[in-house]
């Protein structure tokens, strides 16, 4: 036996073997990689109701705008959790049955895991957080918004300390239902309001998704014989009706928020129907949920010739407001008709949406020219057609209209998509708009009309 040819042709076997097994390694290698992406594990991820048998077992593969990273993007940065695209499963495969989502202290919740070695595909976007709960922005249709007021009117706004970005749903029906009061309302966005410590903060603003009936914004002057009503919030029967303090007066004595019947104007009638709340009026158990905020009341300007971003900066003006005197019983469209003193803020619980909430709620194709045309032109070019606040109604805003030239008179939403005026005698739908407690934050849901967002007091 030739020994040497057998040690020459086992070297050459083993050569082979050794190469084999490295080519398997490496492509092993490449297959995991793309597998499993990059990810990391750590404590603070909570795995709910999960039974895998090690932490480790539940890997994480980091996307912003869609590129894979090393490090989850946090919100300080801008980004959310997009729970739409994100997913988890065996291997990198889709299990519609294991749910993911974070919180706003930046806790992934992982529901449904039964397997070991799950991985979790999760994609971060722009957005904010509404409630404690990430939403995405979008750019069109149906959607959270962000609104810049950078290129508003200068003055009053940035001066008064407001942020120049807010965030706003917007389109013809978006995701932003939620339950209060054991109805529907909807959510308007995160806005800029005055606080009660007079602190300029972002608030999320909400709306009744259904009218509660149709009531006349005041009705004093009228009843005294002398005008159609007077359109200075902080003495009007409607705000009497909505919120606290008025218990004691013959009329509109606080019925809304003590979820109580009783006697109320309508259509600048003299004599007083019955009002009947037991229903749909506030719960005891929600009203700590309400803030005491500044509304601004005034927006010094003629419609016909003013944007949805003008008229923002318009209704924050913090001008002082002027006395109306013409000789008693005056009632023509152009006179004044009373000497009260106009407010230009009002700080309490309820009131009712802003000119500028229904313009920034378009979500048109041409979503920029809508916003930059005059609100009496809105319904003319079917801005109000991807609106979602819109609904064949005459709807009663907040806002007064010029105060010497129009006193009586206030802004509302006509049945034709436009932006009108209104005596405030008049009997239009109320829909009760309020913003909540920084401190309400969403339990679950995600907006939809079958599963709206359910807010809880924390």
């Amino acid at each position: 036996m030739d020994l040497k040819a057998f040690k020459e042709k086992d070297k050459k076997k083993i050569g082979i073997i050794l190469f084999t097994i490295t080519c398997v390694l490496l492509i092993s290698g490449v297959i995991l990689y793309r597998t499993f992406a990059i990810f990391e594990t750590n404590d603070k991820y909570d795995v709910m109701n999960g039974s895998v048998e090690d932490p480790g077992d539940i890997y994480f593969a980091f996307y912003k705008d869609g590129v894979i990273q090393k490090e989850m993007p946090t919100k300080n940065e801008g980004y959310v959790l997009d729970e739409n695209q994100s997913y988890c499963g065996v291997l990198g495969n889709k299990n519609p049955d294991i749910k993911v989502s974070m919180t706003e202290d930046e806790m992934i919740h992982i529901l449904g895991v039964t397997t070991s070695r799950t991985k979790c595909n999760l994609y971060f976007v722009k957005g904010t957080y509404i409630l404690g709960k990430g939403v995405p922005f979008v750019t069109e249709g149906n959607g959270l918004y962000e609104v810049s007021h950078n290129d508003e009117v200068t003055g009053t706004v940035n001066d008064a300390g407001f942020k120049k970005t807010e965030y706003r749903y917007a389109g013809e029906n978006p995701n932003n239902y939620i339950t209060f009061n054991d109805e529907l309302w909807r959510i308007i966005g995160l806005v800029n309001v005055m606080t009660s410590e007079d602190k300029v903060e972002q608030r999320v603003k909400i709306v009744r998704n259904d009218s509660i009936g149709e009531y006349s914004w005041d009705t004093s002057l009228y009843s005294m014989n002398t005008g159609y009503g007077m359109n200075e919030w902080s003495k009007s029967d409607l705000m009497k009706l909505l919120n606290p303090g008025f218990e004691k007066e013959n009329f509109n004595n606080s019925l809304y928020w003590n979820k109580t019947n009783g006697s109320c104007y309508n259509e600048r009638n003299e004599e007083t129907n019955m009002c009947e709340f037991e229903e749909s009026g506030i719960s005891d158990k929600l009203k700590n949920m309400i803030e005491d905020v500044t509304w601004n009341t005034s927006a010094r300007v003629h419609y016909n010739e003013i944007s949805t971003k003008t008229f923002y900066n318009s209704e924050r003006s913090y001008e002082t407001g002027d006395s109306c005197k013409v000789e008693k019983g005056g009632k023509g469209w152009n006179e004044c008709n009373d000497t009260i003193t106009r407010n230009i803020y009002w700080k309490g619980k309820i009131a009712l949406m802003y000119p500028s909430d229904y313009g920034y709620a378009t979500g048109s194709k041409n979503r920029n020219d809508c916003l930059n045309v005059g609100m009496n032109n809105y319904g003319n070019n079917n801005c109000h057609t991807d609106n979602w606040m819109y609904q064949s109604l005459n709807i009663w805003l907040l806002t007064a209209n010029d105060n010497t030239t129009y006193s009586y008179t206030t802004f509302y939403i006509e049945e034709s998509g436009r932006i009108g005026l209104h005596p405030t005698s008049n009997a239009n739908v109320v829909k009760p708009a309020l913003y909540l407690n920084p401190n309400v934050k969403i339990f679950k849901g995600n907006g939809e009309l079958k599963t709206p967002f359910i807010p809880v007091l924390i």
